[in-house]
């Protein structure tokens, strides 16, 4: 019952970041400070999410030893799907750093719930 409990309380806060995310992309296109384009965003989201939800998976059915391999294996898969943008992507392509900020920051999500997973289980 613990470990689902942390599954979902992580799942609901990396959910409640990544709206506030999504609310800070639509604020800076309303004030016409930059406009990203919402798929870029959204795909980054999802594979975050695809992520997230298989290594909570494995945390929860105590699998310890493989969410290192797991998380290694969606970070090459997330950096490989931002290559693959950035090169058929026009609108990538325009505003580079902004896109790579957005992925760093899921990434530094994902580390965080990754460390406080691995520290749960010790």
């Amino acid at each position: 019952m613990e470990k689902s409990l942390i599954v979902l309380k992580g799942l609901g806060l990396f959910l409640l970041l990544s709206a506030l995310l999504f609310l800070l992309q639509w604020q800076l296109a309303e004030n016409n400070v930059l406009v990203l384009n919402y798929r870029i965003h959204i795909l980054i989201f999802f594979v975050t999410l695809i992520s997230l939800l298989t290594i909570l998976i494995v945390f929860a059915l105590e699998k310890k030893n493989i969410i290192g391999f797991i998380f290694l294996g969606f970070v090459v898969f997330k950096f490989f799907a931002m290559g693959y943008i950035a090169v058929f992507q026009k609108e990538f392509r325009l505003h580079i750093v902004p896109y790579f900020v957005l992925y760093w920051v899921y990434l530094l999500i994902e580390v965080i719930f990754v460390l406080k997973l691995v520290k749960k289980q010790d």
